[in-house]
């Protein structure tokens, strides 16, 4: 057989080089103040998501807090007891976590899960924060849960 019987033509090759081209591409997610630097093309094909934003860190001096949060919150806290601030996402309320110090001070993890049992305002929906808290008491990491009793 001749060689030019098996090599492509050059139709054939333009072709070939038109349909990897036309890759269909999904249009990009949009995010709040933030650029798509992480997505390449191969992420986009392959379904792969961006890295989540880290959750803004609430503090005392953080804005919007109520002055009843803030009360609550120095009721809870003492020597023995760090209270952190988390937004429930279920909630879609800030409630006080207290922390007993000993927990984390006396872990040999560096990140210490901590589970958080509370309601909503309404006194439904039990559910579980569970808040992976490194050594200076900041929330790495939050994943909510539901509560089941044994009957």
């Amino acid at each position: 057989m001749p060689l030019s019987n098996k090599l492509p033509s050059k139709n054939q090759n333009s072709q070939n080089s038109d349909e990897r081209k036309k890759v269909v591409k999904q249009p990009k997610k949009k995010f709040e103040k933030r650029k798509s630097v992480y997505m390449t093309d191969e992420d986009l094909e392959m379904d792969i998501p961006l890295v989540p934003e880290a959750p803004k860190k609430l503090t005392v001096n953080s804005r919007g807090l109520s002055t009843d949060l803030l009360i609550e919150m120095k009721k809870l806290e003492s020597e023995k007891i760090k209270v952190v601030l988390v937004n429930c996402e279920r909630c879609k309320k800030i409630i006080p976590v207290p922390i007993p110090k000993k927990f984390i001070s006396k872990s040999k993890l560096p990140v210490v899960p901590i589970s958080y049992i509370h309601k909503n305002p309404q006194n439904k929906d039990q559910h579980c924060i569970t808040l992976h808290v490194d050594h200076d008491f900041d929330i790495r990491r939050q994943r909510i849960s539901d509560v089941v009793f044994s009957p």
